[in-house]
């Protein structure tokens, strides 16, 4: 039996008023796991050291009530106003690696999404998925910049995040 492919490319873009900016990278250990509640899906630009954060951190949480016969299937995101009417939770963080600063954290949660979840393949037998994502998050505040803890006032200038990806045998666990 081959081997996973065990890959998933990530694309970033951040829109300014008056620039933009992007990045791409691949996840060097992506992650997923198929629970009796919900299938994860985790997807980050380093691993987390222990107490640490990281540069870019992507997850999908898909909950069993809303999951398609086989997992295959194209999903729509939750969001704000009514994140309960989406069916797959999308979140972005960009923590920091100090401490006494807000995690720049943005989800359906918190946030109006726009985009999709795609799962192109599950084989059930050897427990791999694949499939496709993308997602704009309008009105954020800079993600490159963090709030110290107690700020009053968010001063950080507004910007579109996109992201889009692919990811390739994923090894549920």
């Amino acid at each position: 039996m081959t081997p996973p492919v065990q890959e998933a490319n990530i694309n970033f873009t951040y829109t300014y008023p008056t620039e933009s900016k992007g990045q791409t990278f691949l996840a060097p250990a992506p992650s997923g796991r198929l629970a009796s509640d919900k299938l994860t899906l985790l997807f980050e630009k380093e691993p987390r050291p222990a107490g640490l954060g990281t540069e870019e951190r992507v997850e999908f949480v898909l909950p069993k009530g809303k999951q398609k016969a086989g997992l295959v299937g194209t999903y729509t995101l939750s969001s704000q106003p009514d994140p309960g009417q989406g069916e797959v939770l999308a979140t972005y963080e960009r923590p920091a690696y100090g401490t006494g600063i807000y995690l720049n954290k943005y989800s359906g949660n918190s946030h109006r999404l726009e985009g999709s979840f795609v799962i192109t393949e599950f084989n059930s037998a050897r427990q791999l998925i694949s499939g496709s994502y993308t997602f704009t998050i309008r009105n954020a505040k800079d993600p490159y910049v963090y709030l110290a803890v107690g700020s009053q006032a968010d001063s950080r200038r507004d910007c579109e995040i996109k992201s889009y990806g692919t990811f390739t045998e994923i090894p549920l666990l």
